[in-house]
């Protein structure tokens, strides 16, 4: 079962009382105990959370209620990962950091950085069943809390970027990000300056770094007996829109083999054909449910050279095609929906 800290939760039951709901009847209509959140440690269902935020969002009509949640939210709240990385040097190094360590924050979002010239891309992907505009605001939203607090406000990211579709009412988000925020993208997260991730960090101490490394050898770390198909997916998810979803790529950003990343996946039950087809089919469902972009980009995000290639295999995997399936389920909307896998 995919899981997250409940520290994910922090300030969810003042934030659903700010918007009018009952916090701790919504936590148990979804199977949570409100006092498992008196524990940042503890571990909840990622699905559990993901139906709790998007039953807010939807309950109380608040579209902002995740970038409500990422206020609540301060640097310590990390827990034993914050000491590591407030002693790094830089924001750069802050970021391969929490990427190197980042199994220790939950078991549904993959971070990584890209670089594209002088610009970095800090990308924040969740499990395509995991899909939720609640979730990915708040994700975000912590991100850009952590990296302005860690720099002591120096840094800033050029521009702001979510896979969902725009809000009706933006005015949430251009008071939260300091910087330009753009909807429908192709990643969630931030584009900055060479110079921005070069600001130095003032509590920068590679001793105290090198302390703190070595405590969180010590800490355990939950490791689920499909942790490889999750890897594998998360992989595919992030190579997918630049058409590099194939077994050497995922292979290789995996340190293995193709043959040994196939050799693993049968000793498991997996295929990577299957695991392919699928996370294609979420995400494929995800954008048509989640934005109103057009049928031409969500072929592009899939690695399609062409929308005809994009929608007959959309209408062999679902039965109809993408424009008809996205009116059948309301797509176009904001909130995003749960998807459904190719039949």
């Amino acid at each position: 079962m995919h899981q997250v800290r409940a520290v994910t939760l922090t300030g969810y039951v003042e934030v659903a009382a700010f918007v009018g709901l009952d916090g701790r009847r919504m936590l148990r209509d979804v199977g949570l105990a409100p006092e498992m959140l008196d524990n940042p440690a503890n571990r909840l269902s990622a699905g559990a959370v993901v139906k709790l935020l998007d039953r807010s969002l939807k309950q109380s009509r608040c579209e902002s209620f995740g970038l409500l949640m990422a206020e609540c939210r301060t640097f310590a709240s990390l827990g034993p990962v914050s000491l590591l990385l407030e002693h790094q040097p830089n924001v750069l190094e802050v970021v391969r950091a929490a990427i190197g360590h980042q199994h220790h924050f939950n078991d549904v979002i993959a971070l990584s950085m890209d670089q594209e010239g002088d610009m970095s891309l800090i990308r924040y992907d969740l499990l395509p069943e995991f899909w939720s505009a609640p979730l990915v605001d708040l994700m975000v939203g912590i991100a850009y809390r952590i990296l302005t607090s860690i720099s002591g406000n120096g840094w800033r990211p050029e521009s702001v970027h979510f896979v969902r579709g725009a809000p009706k009412d933006l005015s949430a988000w251009r008071r939260f990000f300091p910087a330009p925020v753009e909807f429908e993208s192709s990643f969630n997260g931030f584009c900055c300056t060479r110079e921005a991730m070069q600001i130095p960090l003032p509590l920068a101490d590679e001793k105290l770094a090198g302390h703190a490394r070595d405590l969180l050898r010590l800490v355990p770390i939950r490791r689920g007996a499909e942790e490889l198909r999750e890897r594998v997916e998360r992989a595919i998810a992030l190579l997918m829109p630049s058409g590099r979803a194939t077994l050497e790529q995922v292979a290789g950003q995996l340190g293995l083999s193709p043959r040994g990343l196939q050799r693993r996946l049968e000793e498991e039950g997996h295929q990577f054909g299957t695991l392919l087809s699928n996370v294609r089919g979420e995400l494929a469902t995800a954008y048509l449910a989640s934005s109103a972009r057009p049928i031409t980009s969500v072929a592009g995000l899939l690695g399609y050279s062409s929308p005809s290639s994009f929608t007959r295999w959309f209408a062999g995997a679902y039965g109809v095609p993408p424009q008809e399936w996205r009116a059948q389920h309301g797509g176009g909307g904001n909130n995003g929906a749960r998807q459904t896998s190719p039949r």
